[in-house]
């Protein structure tokens, strides 16, 4: 399983995944990007939680899990009542006044299809954000740590 991983040490807030998603998404941004008091930034995207707590609440099943772990979503089947908004523990999903429904990151689904990866982490110039098997993923973080481990341990000057 692939999942868009988020190295914010590595981000300069430059908002390019949030103008890479309008482009993709017609004009509307499904990455909100969020500035943390002049320390930086967060690029917050969906994401696609196992068990997934906003398709969870949905009374309609506009929001569902398909097959390769991606919460997918049905905005014809969406009424609008925002109860998938207050599960996200992420606060990613928004509302699209003019449908009248929720709006969510769907990893640009139509790029997924053609074998390509989603534009947020396509476009990223320092590769905060990244497309990757769940299993590198988890080896990175693991290296970061490991490495994290040994530098305390290491007596000073060595």
């Amino acid at each position: 399983m692939k999942m868009i991983y988020a190295d914010l040490s590595r981000c300069i807030a430059c908002k390019a995944c949030e103008v890479a998603c309008e482009r993709e998404h017609n004009g509307a941004s499904r990455v909100f990007f969020t500035e943390i008091d002049k320390v930086g930034g967060v690029p917050l995207i969906c994401r696609h939680c196992s068990p997934s707590p906003c398709a969870a609440v949905c009374p309609t099943e506009a929001l569902t899990v398909d097959r390769e772990g991606i919460v997918s979503f049905n905005a014809a089947a969406c009424t609008g009542c925002s109860l998938c908004m207050f599960a996200c523990p992420f606060g990613v999903i928004g509302f699209d006044a003019g449908a009248k429904t929720a709006a969510k990151c769907d990893l640009c689904r139509g790029r997924l299809d053609r074998g390509l990866s989603p534009a947020c982490a396509v476009t990223c110039p320092t590769n905060t954000l990244s497309y990757r098997e769940y299993d590198s993923f988890l080896r990175r973080i693991r290296r970061r740590g490991a490495l994290k481990v040994m530098k305390a341990a290491m007596p000073a000057g060595r």
